[in-house]
């Protein structure tokens, strides 16, 4: 029964070799940058919003159409006949008449903010877009640093496999020596196994994040050869450590986030609608022209041309609350955006505290890895020489460099926690905005 379970603890890791095998052969290589410049181009929600900053345009021109003549035609025609026109000693058959009118705002408050409204809506647009896109690549990123965690890992808990699968072949070993005990068979034979179920938990997660990756950048990124080919993200986890200037960084965070951006934009734009509204109650004054003209052939139906100019005036005094209700709402919703912001400005240098803590943390814990690794790099080399004079076990060597292989796998923790705070330290400042701007050039 043990040789038994011992075999099915060694099929297992040969099964999840096989298929870690099977996967590499459909996978091609894909860099950070490669990644971001496909989410940037690609994710449909960074696709529609590109889209409406160019329906923002079009908006503006409307919005902002108030300081442009207005010429407004009419040009009536047809056939007339019968006994009205006998009456009245007037011609039967085709006439035609044209009118035309021509107005040039003069003097109208509301032009001003009408400009500065259509600005606004293409910067809100903007702003718009800046978010999402800062959001799909910061996923994108962290997806990315995710997937080499998970290989990373993969990689050394396979080497531990190999250990414990010879820690478990030295146990049968012993016992059938006679050296050893069936517990310590079996507790080696639940240690492989265990390491067995991790191996394939890990497996399944590196795939669906790798294929959660092919999501984000909005494309199969299938060889023509093999359409089902999965990117194998290139490089490793590095430890770079960041000084945090919370002060510098503030500021910067203020001036570059898109969300804050996008909120200050709101605030704009609503105080832009106020005035705009607002400007219905001032007079306005407009340049006209008129004019009205029958072809010669017809002149016989009327007796003149005419030209008319002078100006016009235009006064709203009262609208039974229509403005001021609109007004008002409006003023509601600025003051609700302009709370918003302060909250947000407000919440910033804690959000930025909080990254430095977490990036203090993981410089630590990467610190007391690297300690430990280099005490469990001394203790191997310990056992193998006291292996050699015969004072240690094959057993002892074994467990020696599995314990190197787990603090090997904290320092990958500690690397990918130290990386994602920094992906986080990027985000809460803006900087994403210049990964953006670098790619769309």
């Amino acid at each position: 029964m043990q040789r038994a379970l011992v075999c099915l603890a060694g099929l297992l890791l040969l099964l999840a070799g096989a298929g870690r095998a099977e996967i590499a052969t459909q996978t091609y290589d894909l860099t950070l940058a490669d990644c971001l410049a496909q989410t940037f181009r690609n994710n449909p929600g960074i696709q529609t919003l590109r889209a409406d900053v160019e329906r923002a345009a079009g908006d503006k021109l409307v919005i902002s159409s108030r300081l442009l003549p207005q010429l407004a035609l009419q040009e009536p025609s047809g056939y007339r006949a019968g006994s009205y026109y006998k009456l009245n000693n007037q011609q039967s058959g085709v006439f035609s008449i044209l009118t035309a009118q021509l107005s040039q705002p003069l003097i109208d408050v509301g032009i001003p903010p009408a400009l500065r409204r259509g600005r606004l809506e293409v910067a809100l647009a903007g702003q718009n877009l800046n978010r999402e896109a800062t959001d799909r690549l910061h996923e994108t990123r962290g997806t990315f640093l995710t997937v080499l965690y998970y290989r990373e890992l993969l990689a050394l808990y396979r080497e531990i496999a190999q250990h414990l699968q010879a820690n478990v072949t030295s146990a049968q070993h012993r016992l059938d020596a006679g050296l050893g005990t069936r517990a310590a068979v079996a507790q080696a034979l639940v240690q492989t196994l265990n390491l067995a179920n991790v191996l394939a938990a890990l497996s399944n997660q590196c795939f669906a994040t790798t294929t959660r990756l092919v999501e984000l950048t909005g494309t199969n990124f299938g060889a023509p050869t093999n359409p089902m080919a999965l990117p194998r993200p290139v490089g490793i986890l590095t430890y770079q450590p960041v000084t945090v200037d919370l002060p510098a960084e503030t500021a910067y965070a203020l001036a570059h986030r898109p969300d804050v951006g996008f909120l200050r934009t709101l605030v704009a734009t609503t105080a832009a609608d106020e005035q705009l509204v607002g400007a219905a109650y001032f007079p306005r004054l407009a340049l006209e022209a008129s004019t009205l003209f029958v072809p010669p052939v017809f002149q016989s139906t009327v007796t003149n041309n005419e030209i008319r100019a002078g100006v016009g005036l235009t006064w709203r005094v009262v609208d039974n609350g229509v403005l001021i209700g609109t007004r008002r709402q409006l003023a509601a919703a600025r003051q609700e955006y302009t709370l918003a912001l302060h909250k947000l400005e407000q919440a910033i240098p804690r959000e930025l505290a909080g990254i430095a803590d977490a990036l203090q943390t993981a410089a630590a814990r990467h610190d007391a890895f690297v300690k430990a690794a280099a005490a469990a790099a001394e203790n191997l080399q310990l056992i193998e020489a006291q292996l050699a004079l015969g004072q240690a076990t094959q057993l002892d060597f074994l467990n020696a460099q599995t314990d190197l292989l787990g603090v090997r796998a904290g320092l990958v923790d500690a690397a990918f926690a130290y990386e994602s705070a920094r992906a986080n330290l990027d985000r809460a400042t803006g900087r994403y905005l210049e990964f953006q701007t670098g790619l769309a050039k």
